[in-house]
């Protein structure tokens, strides 16, 4: 589940290269080769997920306390199906030139929709499906990225087989464990602006939406794993993404975020640790959010995120309730989520990529800072 690059020259352009902040909206793109055709069902099918992609973000978001003001992010028409943009590549897939993996078809999906459907220029979520034949041919290269100052771009493949999708239906059952359909609404995820991140066990909430795949997580854990959810970071990172409030001002701006009186302690009895400090912005910030990332910590898709709402003075305390072994070292990545839907933790870049970051050391007394 690599990222695509495609953003980052963005995070560089000056606010006036953009003009008025405009709202962006979600584009679903369907692109098949020039010999292949759209299966049917398509439309009931993608009309399914775009009701349990909402339906599962919208619980989680009021569930961690931060509800979104709109609960309907995907384009849909009268009857209430999911706009769906229709392309053709000009390549064939009996030539051998249209890839099975690889390749940057979400581009090329994007670039023939907006030609095609004279979509305007305004820096959209876009999800591209590709669908090369029913399985077991598949296109096999997932993608995304995003933010929610630049829109985002993902690339999923569309499985056609029978059954039908509830928005009661646990994320690892075995239809939707065959559909892939963890990991494609994941690579939305990463559209919409969201970094992975594994479990907090003690929570027992099950596979966090932006961990890892199904095969991988039931293999570390040990167990067979139905239950999906969406971590209390991931609603922080999405509340007020201009999707989910409605508005678009100062979407493109990234806040000049700067952190103070930063302080790590330890309580060895109670196995926790507690990052407090206070932070300053020239854009208010809700919440922050720390990413553990440890040398036992097995990959980035199990990097431990913990949140904390701000005070009106700014400050804010952290706990750090399933800290790592010891004899350690890592990193705690710290993020300010803003109410501009901004991510930051340097005040420059956006996304994890830009966090402040504390290395540390444990001993058996807990986290020590590393200077």
């Amino acid at each position: 589940m690599r990222h695509l690059q495609l953003f980052a020259l963005l995070l560089f352009f000056p606010l006036s290269a953009f003009g008025q902040a405009k709202m962006p909206r979600v584009q679903i793109v369907f692109l098949i080769p020039a010999d292949v055709y759209v299966p049917a069902g398509v439309s009931e099918r993608m009309t399914q997920t775009a009701d349990y992609t909402e339906a599962m973000l919208v619980k989680w978001m009021k569930l961690w306390d931060y509800p979104p003001q709109r609960e309907r992010i995907f384009q849909r028409k009268a009857d209430g199906s999911v706009k769906i943009l229709f392309v053709k590549a000009k390549e064939t897939l009996a030539s051998g030139k249209f890839p099975l993996k690889g390749g940057n078809l979400a581009r090329k999906g994007k670039l023939l929709a907006k030609e095609k459907y004279k979509v305007s220029p305004n820096l959209d979520v876009w999800w591209v499906w590709i669908y090369v034949g029913d399985p077991p041919i598949r296109y096999s290269s997932y993608s995304g990225s995003g933010s929610a100052g630049v829109g985002g771009l993902s690339q999923v493949n569309y499985t056609n087989l029978p059954g039908t999708i509830s928005v009661q239906d646990k994320l690892a059952n075995s239809l939707l464990t065959d559909l892939k359909f963890k990991g494609t609404i994941h690579e939305f995820g990463h559209a919409l602006g969201l970094p992975h991140n594994g479990p907090l066990e003690k929570r027992d909430l099950g596979m966090p939406l932006m961990g890892a795949t199904i095969t991988n997580y039931r293999r570390t854990m040990k167990n067979q794993e139905q239950r999906g959810f969406v971590s209390e970071a991931s609603a922080a990172i999405l509340w007020k993404h201009p999707l989910f409030t409605g508005t678009a001002r100062q979407r493109y701006m990234i806040p000049k975020v700067q952190w103070h009186e930063m302080i790590l302690n330890s309580d060895a009895k109670k196995r926790v640790a507690h990052l407090t400090g206070r932070i300053t912005s020239n854009i208010p910030a809700h919440s922050v959010i720390v990413y553990d990332t440890a040398s036992d910590v097995r990959t980035q898709y199990f990097q431990k995120p913990y949140v904390a709402r701000i005070k009106k003075d700014g400050t804010f305390d952290i706990t750090i309730s399933e800290p790592v072994g010891v004899k350690a070292t890592g990193v705690l990545k710290v993020l300010a989520c803003c109410e501009n839907g901004t991510m930051t933790g340097d005040g420059k870049g956006r996304g994890l990529p830009s966090a402040y970051e504390m290395k540390y050391r444990t001993t058996r007394t807990g986290y020590q800072l590393i200077k």
